[in-house]
């Protein structure tokens, strides 16, 4: 996918190394009159952007210029953005192999796509600890509103992008407590059902992919032997235990905006459908755009939708 356009001197860029990772923080400069003329405690937004497979921080470097630019134009009132590379992607890659899939020759795939995964969602979790200390607010309150108890009071919200959107909403399921705004775009919550079908080349007009192959047990997937050991069995009741949890389990409080292409054949649609119907049930601002004509793409319109929601739900 390209790198959107964007104004990069439009905001402040910050570059601070956190356990081992260059993390980018946009519009920081923007805290210091935010806390010195907020009275009690003081709410600070902090916006996570999580790039796709095969990307980096640039790609969501460019979301967070275009997020920040419309989220002050249509009235938002305080926002920073952070990304970063993910692991073996960027500065940080290892092996680019090792992020192709199937049809890329990566026989490993379905471990490389999950292990990357669960090592994002631990990446978020040090980076919702640690970013506080290296924006070092606390120095900005004065001395008598500390006197009256006032505190910073961060607010984390997650976008994430394709690999990234898996990423966010699996960082949700496990700590649901840290999540304001859930973002995942092009994203899916049955990573089950995308990577047993994206194996087998089930058709997308299939029913397999209604089947929520999570609930299955490893000998009644549609894997034949060759299959089988590129998919092994312990990966699969890892990566279904994940999704059962958040077919089930899932904190819907958190507030969503999820952002489709109507034509994707990468991460179909459909495999987010039923989890975002019984989402928008029982959460009343969550909202799914699904952009008509659009396969596997992160748009400008994606963008637009989330931050005229976002201003409203912050």
């Amino acid at each position: 996918m390209p790198i959107l356009p964007h104004d990069s001197e439009a905001f402040s860029k910050k570059t601070v190394f956190i356990g081992g990772i260059n993390v980018h923080i946009y519009n920081a400069d923007s805290l210091q009159s935010h806390v010195e003329n907020t009275t009690g405690d003081i709410p600070v937004d902090v916006l996570y952007l999580v790039h796709e497979r095969l990307g980096n921080y640039k790609y969501t470097e460019a979301f967070a210029f275009k997020i920040l630019e419309q989220f002050y134009k249509k009235g938002g009132k305080q926002l920073v953005c952070v990304t970063f590379d993910v692991r073996n992607h960027g500065e940080r890659t290892v092996d680019e192999s090792k992020n192709q899939d199937w049809r890329g020759g990566n026989a490993s795939h379905a471990s490389d796509l999950i292990t990357v995964i669960d090592g994002i969602v631990a990446d978020l979790k040090l980076l919702t600890t640690s970013v506080p200390f290296y924006l070092d607010l606390d120095r900005y309150i004065s001395r008598a509103n500390k006197e009256l108890g006032t505190t910073i009071k961060y607010r984390h919200s997650f976008s994430g992008n394709s690999l990234g959107g898996h990423a966010v909403i699996r960082f949700a399921n496990e700590y649901p407590n840290l999540v304001n705004v859930l973002n995942p775009v092009i994203g899916c919550p049955d990573l089950t059902t995308l990577l047993v079908n994206r194996l087998t080349k089930a058709p997308l007009d299939s029913v397999a992919y209604d089947k929520k192959y999570f609930y299955f047990e490893y000998d009644e997937l549609p894997l034949n032997a060759e299959q089988r050991l590129v998919y092994p069995e312990s990966l699969h009741r890892h990566i279904a235990a994940q999704d059962i949890s958040i077919y089930e389990n899932f904190n819907m409080n958190i507030k969503l905006f999820s952002s489709h292409g109507k034509d994707d054949k990468l991460v179909p649609t459909k495999l987010a459908s039923s989890w975002l119907d019984i989402y928008k049930n029982t959460n009343g601002v969550t909202e799914a755009f699904i952009q008509e004509g659009v396969g596997h793409a992160t748009t400008e319109e994606m963008i637009d939708n989330f931050t005229t929601w976002l201003v409203k739900h912050i």
